[in-house]
């Protein structure tokens, strides 16, 4: 029941807002109302709401509009589509160059999500999804991202998470990992060997912005019968040459 209200509530919130956007002037809670066929004082809640957050502006005159915390939304939404249409001839390159499934993530305010996926050819393929999160400790794609981050960074997240173990193995010492981010860094990918889902093995490179700061990272992901050490390795310096031909496409010059 709660959940169904709160469902409710969302559904309301963002009637206002996409009338709000539509109209891009100032807007009075009767208005907006009306529009909505809402009553006013469910609309004055909701529109408090939202002020609170940032994500609308009330005027003197006790009018609203669309604010400020909306252009993060949109910022972000921009540097998705930039990244995925920078990335995308790579991506088609590794696929035709492994026939196996591959991964392109972005990664912002400390999360990591499944931005693009190409499908292998064989049978048994992913089960991973768009728009998903990614565990950064147990992926090679999130090891890659973290071998990237400042140190500050890195000292946060590993004192803010939990390594619990996905697979038998699943690093899940703090320092273990830090060996292992050193290593990635020095090789320019990282691996998982089954540490986030068995039978399932990947390599994957941090992608870079002109700063030195990871946005993103590229994987190939295949079970593990099809992917023995000797093809991680050789995927490993495709997807690092990869990732790096897309970080300079976003400014990085190293």
């Amino acid at each position: 029941m709660r959940e169904k209200q709160g469902v409710r509530v969302l559904d309301r919130a963002l009637s206002v807002l996409n009338f709000m956007a539509e109209e891009r002037r100032p807007v009075g809670i009767t208005e907006i109302a009306e529009v909505t066929r809402l009553s006013k004082a469910t609309v004055h809640r909701i529109l408090a709401t939202l002020q609170s957050h940032g994500v609308v502006l009330k005027d003197r005159e006790s009018k609203y509009q669309i604010g400020p915390a909306v252009l993060l939304w949109a910022e972000s939404h921009r540097r998705a589509s930039s990244l995925l249409e920078i990335s995308r001839p790579h991506l088609e390159s590794l696929w035709e160059l492994s026939k196996e499934t591959v991964h392109l993530f972005v990664y912002e305010n400390g999360v990591a999500y499944y931005l693009e996926k190409l499908e292998s050819p064989h049978p048994v393929g992913m089960r991973s999804r768009i728009g998903a999160r990614l565990s950064l400790y147990s992926t090679s794609a999130g090891k890659a991202i973290l071998a990237a981050l400042p140190e500050d960074e890195l000292c946060r997240y590993l004192s803010e998470t939990a390594l619990e173990p996905k697979t038998g193995h699943t690093k899940s010492n703090p320092e273990e990992l830090r060996e292992e981010l050193e290593m990635i860094r020095q090789r320019g990918y990282a691996e998982d060997n089954q540490e986030n889902e068995e039978g399932i093995r990947c390599v994957g490179a941090a992608i870079l912005d002109f700063r030195g700061y990871p946005v993103g990272a590229v994987s190939i992901s295949a079970p593990a019968y099809r992917f023995s050490g000797a093809k991680s390795s050789r995927l490993g310096e495709k997807v690092k040459e990869a990732a790096l031909l897309i970080s300079r496409e976003l400014g990085y010059k190293r």
